[in-house]
């Protein structure tokens, strides 16, 4: 069995190839976390211990469509919610704008907001990762 971090060069070769945002694996050591911006691809390792604390209940919410995103309503000058928010189930996380469509991305459930992963004003494609939600109730409180 060939130990996955020997493979790191090669995965981020093959993201930078690619549109999408950000690839996770896990397995028994922790998560290989690889963050493609565009421009660069970033690399973390989060041990086993660490991930069981902090991944499992975070709930990533993703473009249901392809479209620009919008961290904000066009009329506003402020994001809609910033990290370290407590939002409602159905508040407004964000916009994505499909040509003169403004189609809102709800929050599917109350949580704190607690991580932001596409740019303001960014073409993101079905599935990208948009935010990071940690519903309330889960393990992590």
């Amino acid at each position: 069995m060939t130990n996955p971090l020997d493979h790191v060069d090669q995965l981020c070769a093959f993201l930078a190839a690619t549109d999408i945002g950000l690839l996770e694996l896990k397995g028994p050591a922790g998560v290989l976390r690889l963050r493609h911006d565009g421009a660069r691809v970033e690399v973390e390792m989060i041990e086993a211990a660490t991930a069981a604390l902090s991944s499992s209940p975070t709930q990533i919410i993703r473009a249901p469509v392809p479209g620009l995103y919008l961290d904000r309503h066009p009329l506003r000058s402020q994001p809609s919610v910033a990290v370290g928010d407590e939002v409602a189930a159905g508040t407004p996380l964000a916009f994505l704008q499909i040509g003169p469509l403004l189609l809102p991305v709800p929050a599917p459930e109350d949580g704190m907001v607690v991580e932001t992963f596409a740019e303001h004003g960014a073409t993101v494609g079905y599935g990208a990762p948009l935010i990071g939600l940690q519903p309330h109730g889960s393990d992590a409180e």
